[in-house]
């Protein structure tokens, strides 16, 4: 039988935070997740401006023998606004494009670096 006394108060704000992306992660069937660490935001809260930003992620497609020669690739999608939701959905699709070009794998969003041109820089972590 279910404990009616059940509290929460020994799970602390990373949990459910965590839990929160990762419920939207599967709801929106992403591969991504969002890991920003700025506590719990419904997908329609704006974090920039709500104006479309360039969202460039760029990631290694070679490195030589001796990790001496490094060749990078870039890949971009455009957020309509500054939101939770379109910054993730853009992000979604660098790294799909990503994956699909280079097999990358670095699925955590970890933030979004403001450049001097107004467009976004993602940060991922694996």
């Amino acid at each position: 039988m279910f404990d009616q006394d059940i509290k929460f108060e020994d799970v602390d704000s990373y949990v459910l935070e965590a839990e929160h992306y990762n419920d939207l992660k599967d709801e929106l069937g992403y591969e991504t997740i969002w890991s920003l660490d700025e506590g719990i935001m419904p997908l329609d809260k704006p974090i920039f401006t709500r104006k479309p930003r360039l969202v460039t992620y760029r990631c290694i497609e070679s490195i030589g023998d001796n990790y001496d020669e490094v060749q990078w690739t870039e890949f971009t999608s455009t957020a309509v606004n500054g939101t939770v939701g379109e910054l993730w959905r853009a992000a979604e699709s660098v790294f799909k494009q990503a994956k699909a070009t280079v097999g990358d794998w670095h699925i955590y969003i970890e933030d979004f670096q403001m450049q001097d041109d107004g467009s976004l820089k993602l940060v991922t972590g694996s």
